[in-house]
């Protein structure tokens, strides 16, 4: 199996126009400014107040500059659910099940996909 380092993580997301994550403090990655983001994926990398924290930041960024936001959840806490599923400005859109990409059978590997705007 290839590992990735998170220098060479951090510098693929760089590569790519648009696209934007979040390290493991919180902190945007990524070309793209905060009123433009429109696609953001996290790797369940923090706690619950953390994530609490990135959502009011992307809210403001989006009640600044309304326009639809994608944010994709992989390998996410029931924690992250509960908090998500009770924001009013989030809607939730999909679940891809990730489970054949590894051995064994573990239920956290999927990607939940959550619509703002």
């Amino acid at each position: 199996m290839r590992t990735v380092s998170e220098e060479a993580e951090k510098e693929l997301w760089l590569k790519m126009p648009g696209m934007t994550g979040v390290d493991n403090d919180g902190n945007r990655v990524g070309q793209t400014s905060e009123d433009q983001n429109d696609r953001i994926f996290f790797f369940n990398p923090f706690s619950v107040e953390i994530l609490k924290s990135v959502m009011h930041r992307i809210k403001e960024s989006w009640y600044g500059n309304p326009r639809q936001i994608l944010l994709l959840f992989y390998y996410i806490q029931d924690e992250y659910v509960s908090y998500l599923m009770a924001m009013d400005e989030l809607m939730f859109v999909d679940e891809i099940d990730c489970r054949d990409l590894f051995e064994g059978v573990n239920p956290r590997e999927r990607i939940m996909v959550f619509e703002m705007g």
